[in-house]
């Protein structure tokens, strides 16, 4: 996949521009584990499939996998893998969610770049 392809355009809203990571899968979007079972990504690392941009607001986020093992720290469970999402505002880190599935995150993504958009840009339609 290259970064021009859109492998969701649901995801696609004005003003917010996606760019996905060569790595990224859309055949895994609902299994975090084939990227560490692929070799994408490490244990105990995380890697980004997504950046998002609204420049209009100042908004950025990352849509990403995170391998996790707890016993690493002493901590019970079972090593694992999530899909994550952060938004940031400017500086500001909005949130940092972990999700099942690609759609799951990328559906928070729009709601909360819709929610800012209204915010910040009350005069702008927003689809």
């Amino acid at each position: 996949m290259t970064p021009d392809e859109d492998p969701h355009p649901e995801a696609q809203a004005p003003g917010l521009t996606l760019h996905w990571s060569s790595v990224y899968q859309p055949a895994w979007d609902t299994t975090p584990e084939a990227y560490v079972e692929a070799h994408v990504v490490a244990w105990e690392r995380t890697r980004r499939l997504l950046r998002a941009d609204d420049t209009r607001l100042g908004m950025k986020a990352y849509l990403g996998v995170r391998h996790s093992d707890p016993s690493r720290w002493g901590l019970p469970g079972e090593p694992h893998a999530v899909f994550f999402l952060s938004v940031l505002l400017g500086a500001r880190t909005l949130f940092l969610r972990t999700y099942p599935t690609v759609p799951a995150a990328l559906a928070t993504l729009r709601a909360t770049h819709a929610q800012l958009a209204a915010s910040i840009l009350p005069g702008e339609r927003q689809s």
